[in-house]
This record gives structure tokens, C-alpha cells and sequence, in this order.
């Protein structure tokens, strides 16, 4: 199959929206799977562990591939949830396009907004579906205006809806001007001429269309100046082209879950989505000298793909690849750039969600899965020995929650230990310490995501533990920049231990730690500057005030001194360590709290007690606006005053309102405050 003919593309949306459905509905149609599977029966094909069938929701992202018109749609259903924005970030990272599915009743809704920003980061085109239509209250052009509005980015509105809610029944085609009509329930449509109360309105819509192609195509708008009668096909090319470019993103409507819609939505995908043809050239480091390189992306070019996901089951330890260029067969050896360290590939795998197809080789454009990998993780790029380049890593969500578990009895302390390895391996976002006290501390993105892992530990390990309470995420970081010097000497016969180092520390807005050398001349070698980095970033775990991680700042080493015999790396990572504490404890050190992003969706005459509510939690309300017959509150609020929100919100507002909350950024906690905490 030619390059032109293959679709790379990920379902991403808000929870609720209807992705996995929409999925089933593909996989249907398409032939591939003969039964349609239902998210509240637990018999979804993508939905496939224990977790996802019980909570009825999406956790890890699935690959499934389906033929349409003579094309090959790789598909990865992603989760909606925030604690999960980890799948989606790697999911996007290599996929060429994207379907962003909005409930026609909600709108947009802030995990829309967040897999967006995603999208936009990783300049992957979108095409996107207004689903649920059929729900009562679903406003078709409400939901338009809202993605206008909220994303900032101009619509292509290509179909029109004929009814709404329990009666709607069909859409417009504003392209071709003709009318798709399912009867009742069932799941064939026929082609129709357009109602008469709506020709005017589609006709309107048509005009539109034109009109918004015509900025980003000339021969469009000179034909359009000019009168002159423009094809259908013509049209076809010019929303690719503006889809391709990311002027605009096309918008169909649906009914998923009633079988209406999802044919057009799949002739929209082959037709505006881009192919592996379409991704050129991948912006790469030279793994030797770090100078900024291209790769293209064709067969012809040396093997070069991106390891973005891993999963663990019985048979062993896959590595999911998006293939950029080159080919590669079973048994062959590739170079982890990220490493240095060789790798052979084993068995390469197609994916259908939890079952595997056996291929022989890969090549540029394919997303496989491989057996045998043992120093490959996350965000990991594999290359041919003759060119070796680094692709640009998947960015990892900071976690925002810490439970303390302990494994039941001392037999399965080591079975905890490795099954905490191998989740961490396979999601980065699952960040594993220990406490002031030994505990081992699990750090995620929310109360649900270390309940999933908890779940998992019992379920898949077969590992008993006990659960501490969940608390705060705390950071530490400095308010004040400082330089210090320290001097680590060590005699007590044999060989000594020195190392002389300055190092600056500045705050600085991010919340990663930097460091940078300006060692002139040759006062500390080369070899030893990364060991004072190590122990900067190593005694940084541990903070001044509460033993919490601390970053915010950049360490500049500015000077040094080196002993002919007695210096050493491992005497270099200690003074830079004790430099860290000694800077940290007269820098002004501070404590930060995760704030959240919040958004209440609450009746109006509950708003009042809401705001109150909030007020009372510390929260700070940013702006409200109108939703249907409700008023939607956007707030900020400390993370720490959030647990159990769901069951206060219920009883202010008898189970009328909802919410949902997403990490917006880390917050310095008032010092009277802070010392609180820190009794607590």
C-alpha cells in the first residue's frame, strides 16, 4: 500500500465525549469487528484491561488499523481523563493526524482544551466531530461557536444537521449538496435531496465555506471573484490544503452511538487528514556533536523511529515504535541514541488493541510493537549505527498527588518492588520515591490515577498492599539567588577525596532545574562538571524545608580547584551536592502547592453558594460565563483543599452541578501558611 494511502490518526477528546464508542462504531463499519461492543457493558475492543471495563472509561491508549476505501487507518483511541494526559501527550507525539470528538451538548470542556494545546504543540492536523447529537439539549452551531470562541481557530463547517436531539435523523453535505438520511435505527443511509426547509440554510453554510477557503487558496478566490463554477473536487483539495497548513480544521457532526454519521466522518479522514508523505522532514540532534539536524522521512534514508509507549504483560516487555525512516526486519541491531547502548529487535508486532499480528519487517510511516528491548524507554530514539540522531523526547505532566504504600507482608516486598518498576517504565507520569520516613511514595496525576495503579498492583501482580491517605504533591524552591563555595576534602590514608566548586543558584519561572558551566580554563576538567550537576540534581530530591523535591532555579558553576591525585568524580557529585544544601538554606527557601484549573457547570441559583464554597477552599474565581440553562464558574484553586469536592459541590447544589479539575501550574504558599503545613 503507497504512502498516500495510509491515515495515522488518534481519537482524542474530554471524557464522556464518546471517542470509544465512535471507535467500536469505526472498527463496525469498516468490517473489522462484526459485533458492536458497548462502554457500559465492558465489551469494547479497545477498552480491554480489568480497569477500563469496571470503571467504564478509558485508561491506556489502543491501536487498532481498519480499511476504508481502499485506504489503512491506523487508529489510537486515547483516555479523556486528566489523570491520563500522559497517553494522549505520546499518542499525538506520532500521529499525523486527529479526530477531536466534542459532545454537542457540553461544547468545548477543558480537557478539549488541553489535548488541543497538544495537538498544537505537535502541529498535528484535526478534523472534528460534534458527537451525541441525538442528546437532548445538543446544539449543533452552539458547539461551533464555542470551538471558535474558546480555541481560537477558524471553522470549516461541512455538514449541516437534519433535526436535532431524539429526532435527528441525517446531515447535509455542504460540499457536495446532498442529504444523508438514516431511518430509524438502522445503519445504512440513503442519499436524498436536501429538505426544502433547510436548502436556504445549507446553501448560507456553502457560501461560507467558500468564502473562508478563499483566504487560503488564491485560485479559489479567483474563480470564486470571478464567477466561475468550482468542483467538487477543487473544494476536496482546498479543505485538505487549509487542514494540512492548520489555517482551519473541518467540522462534521454525528450520532455514534445510533449509528448515524460515522461513514462521512471516516470519507473525511482520507480525505483532508494527512499521510506519512505529507511529514517530510523531523526536526533531530546530531547524537555526536548536538548540532541541529533534519531527518527525512522516506524508505531510502537509514532506520530511524521513536520508542513512545511501553506495556508489560506474560509474554513479556513491548516497545511501541512510530517508524520515521528507513526499514528494519526481525533480528536486525539498531543504536538507542538516547543511551548509547545497541539493541536487536525480536518479534515485530502489528497492534489490534490487545492482540498482536506477527509481521516480518517495518518502514517509514509504520506504528508496530517489538519484542526484546531491554534498555529502550519512553521517549527513546532508535537509529541505523551509519546515522545516529536523537528525535525530540515526549514531555512528561508533573505529578500533582503522593500516596505512601507498603507491600503486606516481607514476602512481597520484592514482588512489590518489581511491579512498581514495571508500571513506572510503562507510564512516565507514575513517579516512584521515598518518604522522610523510608516509605516507598507513589506521585501521579490524580486521586483516579493511583487508584488505577493500586488496582493494577492487586490484579495484574497479584501484590497486596497497604494505602496511605493521598497527599499533596509540595515543592520546594529558592526565592533568592545565592553563590556559594564548598570545599570537600577527605584524608584518613590512601588515596584522598577533593573538590573545590562556586556555584551560583538564581530562581528562575520554570519549574525544571538548569544548569550550565562557565568554568574558564582548565580549574575543573571536563569530565568532572556533569558529576557536580548529578549531585546538585541529586540532593535537589530532597528540599530544606519538608524533605519535598525542590527546582525553580539554575545552577551556574561559575569556579573550582581540582587535587592532583585525591580529585575524583564521585568527590566533584559530593561538593556539589553539599553546595545545594548549603544554598537552599540561606536562598529563601519556599514552599510551592499545585494549584488546579477548575470548572464548575452549576444551575444559577446555586452560584452563589458555589463562589462561597470556593472562597472558603482559598480558590480564586477567574471569570463565569453562560452553558445552555446553567452557568459554568472557572477557578483556580490549591489542590490541597480539593479532596472530597465532589461530595460538598453535590449537597451545596442537590446534585445538580458538576466539575472537573486539570494542574494549571505550582503556586508559592504563604509563609504563615507554609509553617502550618509543615507542623501538619
Amino acid at each position: 500500500m503507497t504512502y498516500s494511502k495510509l491515515k495515522k490518526i488518534g481519537i482524542i477528546a474530554h471524557v464522556d465525549a464518546g471517542k470509544t464508542t465512535l471507535t467500536e462504531r469505526i472498527l463496525y463499519f469498516t468490517g473489522e469487528s462484526h459485533c458492536l461492543g458497548d462502554v457500559h457493558h465492558g465489551d469494547t475492543v479497545t477498552d480491554s484491561s480489568v480497569q477500563e471495563r469496571e470503571k467504564g472509561i478509558t485508561i491506556n491508549s489502543a491501536a487498532v488499523t481498519v480499511e476504508w476505501k481502499n485506504h489503512r487507518i491506523n487508529i489510537i483511541d486515547t483516555p479523556g481523563h486528566i489523570d491520563f494526559n500522559i497517553e494522549v501527550n505520546r499518542s499525538l507525539r506520532v500521529l499525523d493526524g486527529a479526530v477531536v470528538v466534542f459532545d454537542a451538548v457540553a461544547g468545548v470542556e477543558p480537557q478539549s482544551e488541553t489535548n488541543w494545546r497538544l495537538a498544537d504543540k505537535y502541529s498535528v492536523p484535526r478534523v472534528c466531530l460534534v458527537n451525541k447529537m441525538d442528546r437532548i439539549g445538543a446544539d449543533y452551531f452552539s458547539v461551533i461557536q464555542s470551538i471558535e470562541s474558546q480555541l481560537a481557530v477558524h471553522v470549516l463547517v461541512l455538514q449541516l444537521p437534519i433535526g436535532a436531539e431524539s429526532d435527528y435523523r441525517g446531515l447535509i453535505d455542504v460540499v457536495s449538496m446532498r442529504a444523508m438520511v438514516w431511518v430509524d435505527d438502522q445503519e445504512c443511509f440513503s442519499v436524498e435531496c436536501i429538505p426544502e426547509n433547510l436548502v436556504e440554510s445549507a446553501k448560507q453554510l456553502r457560501e461560507k465555506l467558500l468564502y473562508a477557503l478563499a483566504e487560503v487558496d488564491n485560485d479559489l478566490m479567483e474563480d470564486l471573484l470571478e464567477g466561475r463554477f468550482i468542483p467538487e473536487e477543487t473544494l476536496h483539495q482546498a479543505i485538505r490544503k487549509a487542514t494540512l497548513m492548520g489555517k482551519a480544521v473541518p467540522i462534521c457532526c454525528a450520532s455514534a452511538f445510533k449509528n448515524k454519521g460515522v461513514e462521512p466522518l471516516l470519507d473525511a479522514v482520507i480525505k483532508y487528514l494527512p499521510s506519512p508523505e505529507d511529514k517530510l522532514r523531523m526536526a533531530a540532534t546530531c547524537y555526536h556533536d548536538e548540532s541541529e539536524m533534519e531527518v527525512a522521512c522516506t524508505v531510502a534514508e537509514p532506520f530511524c523511529a521513536l520508542a513512545f509507549k511501553m506495556t508489560n504483560d506474560k509474554h513479556g516487555s513491548l516497545t511501541y515504535l512510530r517508524v520515521y525512516s528507513g526499514q528494519l526486519s526481525a533480528g536486525e541491531k539498531v543504536l538507542n541514541c538516547t543511551n548509547g547502548k545497541s539493541e536487536r529487535i525480536g518479534r515485530i508486532y502489528l497492534m489490534h488493541a490487545d492482540k498482536r499480528e506477527a509481521i516480518d519487517s517495518i518502514m517509514a510511516g509504520d506504528i508496530v510493537a517489538v519484542l526484546g528491548l531491554k534498555d529502550t524507554d519512553t521517549g527513546d530514539t532508535l537509529c541505523d549505527v551509519s546515522r545516529p540522531v536523537v528525535l525530540e523526547r515526549i514531555s512528561v505532566p508533573s505529578s500533582v498527588i503522593d500516596i505512601a504504600i507498603e507491600a503486606k507482608t516481607k514476602q512481597e516486598q520484592c514482588k512489590l518492588a518489581d511491579a512498581i518498576r514495571i508500571l513506572a517504565s510503562e507510564d512516565p507520569s507514575l513517579c516512584v520515591g521515598t518518604g522522610s520516613s523510608g516509605e516507598t511514595l507513589l506521585s501521579g496525576m490524580g486521586e483516579l490515577h493511583l487508584e488505577i495503579v493500586i488496582s493494577r498492583l492487586r490484579t495484574d501482580f497479584d501484590v497486596e498492599v497497604t494505602v496511605g491517605k493521598p497527599q499533596v504533591a509540595y515543592r520546594e524552591t529558592m526565592t533568592e539567588a545565592v553563590e556559594v563555595s564548598y570545599t570537600h576534602k577527605k584524608q584518613r590514608g590512601g588515596p584522598g577525596q577533593f573538590a573545590e566548586v562556586t556555584i551560583s543558584f538564581i530562581p528562575i519561572e520554570s519549574e525544571e532545574i538548569e544548569f550550565e558551566s562557565k568554568i574558564a580554563g582548565a580549574c575543573i576538567p571536563r569530565e568532572f562538571i556533569p558529576s557536580v550537576e548529578a549531585g546538585i540534581r541529586k540532593a535537589a530530591q530532597n528540599g530544606v524545608l519538608g524533605g519535598y523535591p525542590c527546582a525553580g532555579f539554575k545552577a551556574v558553576l561559575t569556579d573550582g580547584a581540582i587535587h592532583a591525585q585525591d580529585s575524583s568524580q564521585l568527590a566533584f557529585e559530593i561538593a556539589g551536592n553539599e553546595a545545594f544544601c548549603k544554598a537552599a538554606r540561606i536562598a529563601k527557601p519556599a514552599l510551592l502547592e499545585p494549584m488546579m484549573a477548575l470548572e464548575i457547570v452549576t444551575p444559577q441559583e446555586c452560584v452563589g453558594d458555589c463562589i462561597g464554597d470556593l472562597n472558603r477552599r482559598r480558590g480564586k474565581v477567574n471569570e463565569q460565563s453562560f452553558r445552555g440553562n446553567g452557568v459554568v464558574i472557572y477557578a483556580s484553586v490549591p489542590l490541597s483543599n480539593m479532596f472530597g469536592y465532589i461530595g460538598d459541590l453535590r449537597s451545596l447544589t442537590a446534585g445538580r452541578a458538576s466539575f472537573s479539575m486539570t494542574f494549571e501550574r505550582y503556586e508559592v504558599v504563604p509563609r504563615a501558611l507554609a509553617e502550618s503545613f509543615l507542623q501538619c
